[in-house]
């Protein structure tokens, strides 16, 4: 009788440190899953930090009301400029513009502005206006929203501030708070093999748009001299690739190509995020 209740006493014992067990094991699988919280910060750049375009624009850097404002007496508008220094892959979510506006004709107008390294074009990412936070002297636009392609990418642009004044009686801009989240770590990028042979002199690189690409090449050693290495086209530059190396490029229109009588080369390719 003893060694059975011993028996069915060992058996609830096993029985309650499995049930623990898997306990903990749900436990520490419902903790992996959970997700990291995006975490907000802000940038801000003074009205002070800002430049004209032209160099004869009449205006003033107030550091007692901390304001850039116009001096001139005639109605008129003039551009000024700042530059940004974004973390990369962070997210752009707001602008908010503060200053003062006593001028019924006039008005601060910011623009958040993103444009290409490469190419002569910007695009504006959120406008503030002080007309529309009906400004009769201090004003605070509130958030903005950004409009679309939000995560900074330093690699492929730059990013500016452009503020349009018009606002006289002492009107002008204060200060500019941007609001942005930490982005997500980016996706490593695929590698994909191109290869000229046969009849193949052209290898097109899918891009798919403006993209940065890393293009390397396995050995070409093969080959009788370096003018038969295949040669990159990068919207119309061309460079000649050398054997077991890597180069990294952005651009629309990638080829990679060889001359009719060179012989077989292959490689990979990168689209880089």
């Amino acid at each position: 009788m003893l060694t059975k209740s011993r028996n069915i006493f060992i058996l609830i014992l096993v029985t309650g440190l499995l049930l623990v067990t898997a306990a903990a094991v749900s436990g520490q699988g419902q903790v992996a899953q959970s997700d990291t919280p995006t975490s907000a910060f802000a940038v801000s750049v003074s009205g002070l930090a800002f430049v004209p375009v032209l160099p004869d624009t009449p205006y003033r850097q107030d550091t007692t009301r901390q304001l850039l404002s116009l001096t001139g007496t005639e109605p008129a508008r003039f551009q000024f400029t700042a530059p940004l220094f974004l973390p990369d892959r962070s997210r752009l979510v707001s602008m908010t513009v503060f200053g003062e506006d006593f001028d019924p004709q006039g008005a601060v107008v910011v623009r958040l502005k993103r444009c290409h390294h490469g190419q002569p074009l910007c695009t504006v990412l959120a406008v503030a206006h002080s007309v529309d936070a009906n400004a009769a002297g201090p004003f605070d636009t509130g958030p903005i929203p950004v409009f679309s392609e939000a995560q900074v990418d330093n690699s492929l642009y730059t990013y500016l501030l452009e503020l349009e004044l018009s606002a006289m009686a002492n009107s002008g801009l204060r200060s500019v708070r941007l609001t942005l989240e930490n982005g997500p770590p980016p996706t490593p990028a695929p590698v994909s093999a191109w290869q000229l042979s046969g009849d193949t002199t052209t290898f097109n690189v899918p891009t798919g748009g403006l993209s940065r690409v890393r293009i390397c090449t396995d050995d070409l050693s093969h080959l009788d001299n370096v003018t038969h290495y295949p040669r990159l086209l990068v919207d119309g530059r061309t460079t000649t690739l050398e054997s077991n190396t890597c180069v990294t490029v952005w651009g629309q229109d990638i080829q990679i190509r060889r001359g009719l009588n060179a012989g077989p080369s292959s490689g990979t390719y990168q689209i880089m995020p």
